[in-house]
């Protein structure tokens, strides 16, 4: 015989609000900084996360920063716990300008009363500096391998600059061009991949603190995995298995977990690959995801303002862009097949309007020479017609802020009459003017650009532009944004000296500071100027009452140190 048992109606309610209390007690991720999809974060700023509920110190390894230029995986994968704060400053360098950033919160973020209920990623572009104008002057050709069709640029040596790296569809190898931090490229090697590279990646796999190499094969149906010993140097790695002929590649933390997924288009069952990763660069659990007729280029980002990371890719033979939604477990589905021009190759995605989210800008390769670019309503839908002029048979577009003035301009390889097509962003993501810039060598057969990058190559903080010439005695044109102004040399970093005490802190803290330093800084997590000191035989006072509590950093003569504010 069943019995039942019942409950008073306040006995009941009681239990209701215990059990909402408890559930309470588990954290609540109130606010994220840099702001999801920022195009202008300060490169010396840190990234915080703050919480409904104080976090317990365990927390400290939820905060996963990886930066795509530089060091990969920052801070060796922790963070610093303050009350309700989880934060990482980027203490050793700033990160790189205009690089994109990733980061996760896992669900390792935990408060007494329990741990966070769903991971959350997002990405972020940092600022750019310097006097360029993006107006770009005649510069130099670095020999690589054969038919260079994709190109990356990194730190893979870890001395502070950034190198230049292709992927050889003539040769079966990716090229490793070292830079001197001049943006001059002399010294260089081959790495062994699988036959006829279509597609190329830096990114910390491993999460050692260095960046590894992807290269996607199109007749080899795989994707090579090669792991950085942190000098520059890719020993043997596993060639994970893609799909029919591997076409674009795209990194990124699918599932929340804190490591970098990998995806592929694969052009000839029109699908994409997911892989993802274990954490130590073996990508083992394989999904699948259907996409428009002859998938090519392939981007990730939160396109629809969920804390996960979707994925969009270009179809040549549909003219679309298909884009999947995903649940947060690296599973993807709906989404919505966007007409763009007719057969388009590349793709990028960045917010051009400023509205916050990010929108979708496909190249067409045959058609007039076009970017068709869509504008996102932050729910992940595009539309609009608008389509920009660039030059004959653009095979690639990159989104950067060549011209310094806080948004993302557009730039294009053009493969059919040797030159890189520059339009300059309005803010509103309205492109015009700019100039198409010669690359490869004049005085020899035409160069056939393939592919273009931006990056601070010459150390002067601002966009500089290289095109991969997809010539069977292949090159990269490396052009210096704002023409031959003085180049700078890779920092060298000097001893630390520079403390603070007390620290914590709720008044006046004393500073010991390097020889050097006239004056010091104390930065906000928005790397804003909050409070300065000027120093005095090698020591300054600085008074930080009035702030609000939490984690600030203290920056003088190029060193910096954390500061706790009670």
């Amino acid at each position: 015989m069943l019995t039942r048992y019942l409950l008073p109606a306040s006995a009941g309610a009681a239990l209701l609000l215990l059990a909402s209390l408890a559930s309470a007690q588990a954290p609540v991720l109130i606010n994220l900084t840099p702001a999801a999809n920022a195009v202008a974060a300060p490169r010396s700023g840190g990234v915080v996360a703050s919480f409904s509920q104080p976090l317990t110190p365990a927390s400290a390894t939820a905060l996963k920063v990886f930066s795509s230029q530089r060091g990969g995986l920052r801070g060796g994968g922790a963070a610093t716990v303050v009350g309700a704060n989880l934060g990482f400053f980027p203490m050793a360098y700033d990160f790189r300008p205009g690089e994109t950033v990733q980061l996760t919160v896992t669900r390792a973020a935990a408060s007494a009363g329990g741990a966070l209920a769903t991971a959350r990623v997002q990405q972020f572009t940092t600022a750019v500096g310097g006097t360029g104008t993006g107006s770009f002057a005649p510069g130099t050709e670095v020999a690589v391998g054969a038919q260079p069709n994709s190109l990356v640029v990194g730190d893979v040596d870890n001395d502070g600059d950034l190198d230049l790296l292709t992927g050889n569809r003539g040769a079966a190898t990716v090229s490793v061009r070292l830079n001197n931090g001049r943006g001059t490229y002399a010294a260089g090697f081959e790495v062994a991949v699988a036959a006829n590279v279509r597609g190329l990646l830096l990114g910390d796999v491993d999460g050692d603190g260095d960046l590894d190499l992807l290269a996607a094969n199109d007749t080899g149906n795989t994707v090579s995995i090669r792991l950085n010993n942190g000098s520059g140097t890719f020993g043997p790695g596993p060639e994970v298995p893609a799909g029919f002929s591997p076409q674009g590649l795209a990194l990124g933390d699918l599932d929340g977990d804190g490591d970098l997924d990998l995806v592929a288009t694969n052009r000839d069952v029109d699908s994409v690959s997911v892989r993802l990763n274990n954490g130590l660069g073996d990508f083992k659990l394989r999904r699948g995801v259907l996409v428009g007729d002859g998938p090519q280029a392939l981007a990730l980002g939160d396109v629809d303002g969920d804390g996960d990371l979707d994925l969009v890719t270009t179809n040549l033979l549909a003219s679309t862009a298909s884009v999947r939604f995903n649940n947060g477990s690296g599973t993807f589905a709906g989404g919505q097949e966007v007409p763009t021009g007719g057969q388009p190759l590349g793709l990028a995605l960045g917010d051009v309007d400023g509205d916050g989210d990010l929108d979708l800008l496909a190249v067409s390769y045959l058609f007039n020479g076009i970017v068709s670019v869509r504008m996102n309503n932050g729910s992940g839908q595009f539309s609009g017609t608008q389509s920009v002029a660039v030059d004959s048979y653009p095979p690639t577009v990159v989104l950067g802020d060549v011209d310094h003035d806080g948004d993302l301009d557009l730039l294009t390889a053009n493969s059919g009459n040797s030159t890189a097509s520059v339009r300059l962003n309005n803010g509103n993501g309205i492109f015009s003017g700019g100039s198409d810039v010669a690359v490869g060598n004049a005085t020899t057969a035409p160069s056939t650009p393939y592919a273009v990058a931006l990056a601070d190559v010459d150390g002067d903080l601002d966009l500089d532009l290289l095109t991969a010439n997809a010539t069977t005695a292949g090159t990269v044109s490396v052009r210096l944004n704002g023409g031959s102004g003085p180049l700078a040399t890779a920092p060298g970093r000097a001893p630390a000296t520079l403390t603070a005490y007390p620290n914590p802190a709720t008044g006046r803290v004393t500073l010991v500071l390097p020889p050097a330093a006239a004056t010091a800084e104390l930065h906000d997590a928005l790397g804003r100027v909050v409070r300065t000191a000027p120093a005095t035989n090698g020591a300054a006072l600085l008074d930080v009452g009035g702030l609000a509590p939490g984690l600030y950093v203290v920056r003088a003569a190029g060193q910096a140190a954390r500061l706790l504010v009670e």
